[in-house]
């Protein structure tokens, strides 16, 4: 059942009473900090919590967490699961789990699985410790037996662990820490897992989503995608306590139903593009139709389900004796043909299921599927294939998907409270009975109350006035920006579709705009150039951005069109190929251009230029307004799904040029594909410190405060042991003397916490927290220096706070860095202030600026990668090749910024 994009109404918790906190959690708390000052921590740790916050005024939350309750002396078994050969196919595991939970020995067993490697029961079983067991699938032409060896992990003792979790002398993770939550959120995936109606879905199996057509929320995102509404669910260690965290979810999955659809849907959107349609569909699992079913080695019957690994190619197959016979990427079934040794000849795929299954295909002109591998093809028409329910769509979205899934997700916080409270619980059985037989449950049905405070809002300055921003915003009416940069010619492209447009008026008013602001700069050089939408467009535009890059400054370009990869191409051959600083505008937006428009716009022109809009009013920057504190984002970004099987992994830096927060140039650099630590750190730290040597007379930081985005949970060693190292070896190659300190926070986005208000008078307009609240008790440990921040009011939606995690620290608890002291609350200060430096806007941001801007650089820079791709796939057309699916990765010139804009916010 489709359901409306905005989804349920609801209330947030009753007004009254204001609901008590956990006092046995605070006092544990606050025992840890007090027998820790005294302890020097271990060189390998992270940074250790000085201190909680106290700055700000006091308030109450209820945060989306439930206290986990479980019978008492109950003993968990976790038993790992090997199966021989390894790494059967994903479309198999499930059945091959569903065999060996069949075997007599667990069949009178209480257990639950993740159908990956892991088994949990509530029953010992050392019967079947080091037993081998065969599984496999009986009625094909090569049967495949698969050997299975159960070997235990370990136990989870729940009154052992929370024993751990209360002791304040404990300084590290409990033992076997991560094993232990990953049993646990296998035993609560159980119930859900369970339902017929339900899929839990993810490698971690912590998403649970309602895919039955009658009962699930669902939105068509178009091109056979559909964007569906669940919870997600996860254990988490927490002072003195083990706590369930349940959030609204929202994914986007592949339709359920004939493989056909989707290929229509897909064309239908974006064309007959074969070369993205191939990445679309790798690795999406069908049930076939044109054989009987699978029988397991206990006589079940089992669907037969293929993995898709791309469509017909010319490259298949090319290391065997008979390569198949396929034109180009995606051919028909008419056309593409491979050798059948029962007859010594080629057959086409139309005529073989003719022959061989009397079937007669409808789709001759739709591309073929291989579901094998590229050295051993096997293909199937489209026509035998059906989509099966709850498969995520990893890939990138188009335009139009994207602001589908942003309509679809929008709900305010009462909404997703109510859902949490009414259905989540529920679907997770953990207030219902439903999990009582694994031996665990809520403690409660009710969120857990936390502590959290507001912080007072920054006072920012532009040149002729101070702003004091008001919910989280303010405006630029009468204001000169505090630094507007100068420039002797700038000129007008238009990219157009049909005929171009007057652009007289729009940059009048435009440039009248940018003066206002306190830019210098001459009227527009009209009629500038014109450049039709063609398939010559990319060299049309090297051909005039060539022509103007020598002589002027900026070149605003209006795009007639939607179409990503015509601006993808603009900003690659601007940014890189040829140096001309460029500045995009939607003709649909310019016609329908305000004053705040026009503002918005000079914010990003001024920056992009050199210049500098609001700043932090001297005491509201701290330390950071000394001059001499270096400022430094940091993000890796990777490909998705949909991305070219060569495309590589983008490493980003940006980082401040002095004490006035408001320059963020940087650098991107090309790393190995999926690598997680930035592969070339060091090179890129010592390339902003020669940066700021440039802008400060020669002098170095004191201080680097790093923060670094795009980092998981499990990632914090990686920081610590990986790029610290690297940091301090840039530092060594800068520095001869007055070694700076070194600071390095993670910023944490991809979270599912949230927080809600329990008094009115907490909350804004649209019932979230008031920005600037931040919690850093009851839902963190003691034993990271951590906290959630949520500096940003939405002006729609349910907010989400950043979580901050101190790595490593060498400023905030240094007395000679941060002269202020309390280091809990200056970091907390600092990180809300530098939300406010955002410069291309006039809102606080949702996480610190510096994470923000490298988040900017490193999707500036994967639209440069794309726009490589586009040119290397059409110069492989124009040479009459075949589609091939693999394109040489691009190199470091592909995302090196021309020198004509070096260390210029080019990305913004």
């Amino acid at each position: 059942m489709a359901s409306n994009p905005r989804g349920q109404h609801g209330d947030l918790p009753k007004q009254e009473p204001v609901p008590e906190t956990n006092k046995s959690a605070h006092e544990y708390e606050d025992s840890w900090i007090k027998k820790t000052q005294a302890i020097a921590p271990p060189k390998d740790a992270l940074a250790r919590r000085p201190g909680y916050g106290i700055q700000g005024r006091l308030i109450t939350l209820r945060a989306n967490f439930f206290e986990l309750d479980f019978r008492p002396g109950i003993i968990f078994h976790s038993y790992n699961v090997v199966v021989t050969p390894a790494n059967p196919i994903r479309a198999q595991m499930k059945d091959l789990f569903s065999q060996i939970l069949d075997i007599p020995e667990l069949a009178s067993v209480t257990y639950a699985t993740d159908f990956a490697n892991e088994i949990v029961t509530l029953a010992d079983l050392p019967v079947v410790q080091g037993r081998r067991f065969e599984v496999g699938f009986e009625n094909q032409p090569n049967p495949k037996i698969f050997t299975v060896t159960l070997s235990k992990n370990g136990t989870i003792n729940p009154e052992l662990l929370l024993t751990q979790l209360r002791n304040d002398e404990r300084r590290d993770t409990v033992p076997s820490e991560e094993g232990t939550v990953r049993a646990l959120n296998i035993l609560l995936s159980d119930y859900p897992a369970r339902n017929t109606s339900v899929e839990v879905v993810g490698k971690a199996r912590h998403k649970v989503f309602r895919m039955n057509p009658q009962t699930k929320q669902s939105w068509d995102l178009g091109a056979g995608i559909e964007a569906v509404r669940g919870y997600y669910s996860s254990v988490r260690l927490a002072a003195g306590r083990i706590l369930l965290n349940l959030n609204i979810n929202h994914g986007s999955f592949y339709s359920e139903g004939p493989l056909m659809g989707l290929v229509e849907n897909f064309q239908n959107t974006f064309g007959r593009d074969r070369v993205l349609f191939n990445r679309y569909v790798k690795g999406l699992r069908v049930e076939t139709s044109h054989l009987g079913p699978r029988t397991s080695r206990v006589g079940k019957s089992l669907k037969r389900i293929k993995t898709i690994a791309g469509l017909a190619s010319p490259l298949d197959g090319r290391r065997t004796e008979h390569p198949p016979q396929v034109p180009n990427l995606g051919s028909s079934a008419d056309h593409v043909c491979f050798w059948q040794d029962t007859t010594n000849q080629y057959i086409s795929v139309t005529d073989y299921f003719k022959k061989e299954y009397n079937i007669i295909l409808r789709a001759h002109d739709r591309p073929v599927m291989n579901v094998g591998t590229r050295d051993k093809p096997i293909y199937l028409p489209i026509d035998v294939c059906t989509i099966i329910r709850g498969q995520s769509f990893g890939g990138e979205m188009s335009t139009a998907q994207r602001q589908g899934m942003i309509k679809f997700s929008c709900r305010r916080p009462p909404e997703n409270y109510q859902s949490i409270m009414n259905e989540g619980l529920q679907i997770m059985g953990v207030n219902n009975g439903g999990t009582d037989g694994m031996g665990l449950r809520t403690k409660k049905s009710e969120m857990i109350a936390v502590p959290g405070r507001i912080l007072s809002t920054p006072v920012l300055k532009y040149t002729d006035k101070k702003v004091t921003p008001r919910g989280g915003s303010w405006n630029l009416i009468q204001t000169r920006f505090s630094a507007g940069v100068s420039f002797e010619k700038w000129t007008c492209i238009q990219i157009y579709t049909h005929k171009p447009q007057d652009m007289t008026r729009y940059m009048a008013d435009f440039h009248k705009k940018m003066r206002d602001h306190g830019l210098r700069l001459p009227p527009c050089e009209l009629p500038g150039k014109m450049i039709r939408r063609d398939d010559n467009i990319r060299t049309k535009v090297d051909a005039v951005f060539q022509e103007l890059a020598p002589n002027y400054q900026l070149a605003v370009v209006v795009l007639h069109t939607q179409d990503a990869r015509v601006f993808n191409y603009v900003k690659w051959a601007g940014d890189v190929k040829w140096g001309l600083m460029t500045h995009c505008m939607s003709l649909d937006k310019l016609f329908k251009a305000n004053d705040q428009y026009y503002s918005n716009n000079a914010m990003k022109v001024n920056l992009k230029l050199g210049g500098m809009n609001q700043l932090l009013e001297g005491a509201h920057s701290r330390f950071l307004g000394a001059g001499k504190t270096m400022v430094v984002g940091l993000d890796v970004t990777h490909p998705s799904s949909t991305d070219p099987e060569t495309c590589p992994s983008i490493a980003a830096i940006v980082a401040t040029v002095n004490g006035q927060l408001g320059q963020w140039p940087g650098q991107a650099r090309i790393q190995t594909r999926r690598v997680e630590n930035v592969e070339n750190l060091r090179e890129m730290i010592v390339g902003r410190l020669k940066v700021w040597q440039e802008h400060n007379k020669g002098s170095l930081p004191q201080n680097i405060l790093i923060y670094r985005d795009g980092v998981s949970e499990g990632q914090f060693p990686m920081v610590k042991n990986e790029e610290l190292p690297a940091v301090r070896e840039a530092v060594k190659d800068m520095y001869r003397q007055n070694i700076p300190n070194i600071s390095i926070v993670v910023v944490g986005k991809r979270h599912n916490v949230r927080f809600y208000a329990t008094q009115k008078a907490d909350e804004d307009r649209t019932a979230n927290l008031i920005n600037g609240t931040v919690v850093d008790r009851g839902v963190t440990r003691p034993i990271y220096w951590d906290f959630y921040l949520q500096a940003q009011a939405p002006l729609q939606g349910t907010a989400r706070p950043a979580h901050y995690v101190v790595i490593h620290d060498e400023i905030f608890t240094n007395p000679q860095a941060n002269t202020a002291g309390k280091p809990a609350d200056i970091l907390q200060e600092v990180t809300h202030n530098i939300s406010y430096m955002m410069g291309r806007c006039t809102r606080s941001i949702s996480y610190a600026t510096p994470a923000f801007l490298a988040d900017r650089f490193c999707d500036r820079a994967r639209k440069w990668v794309q726009a490589y791709y586009w040119e290397m796939l059409a110069k492989e057309e124009a040479q009459g090749g075949p589609h091939r699916a693999e394109i040489p990765p691009p190199s470091e010139r592909v995302v090196g910024v021309n020198p004509r804009k070096l260390n210029r916010m080019v990305y913004i």
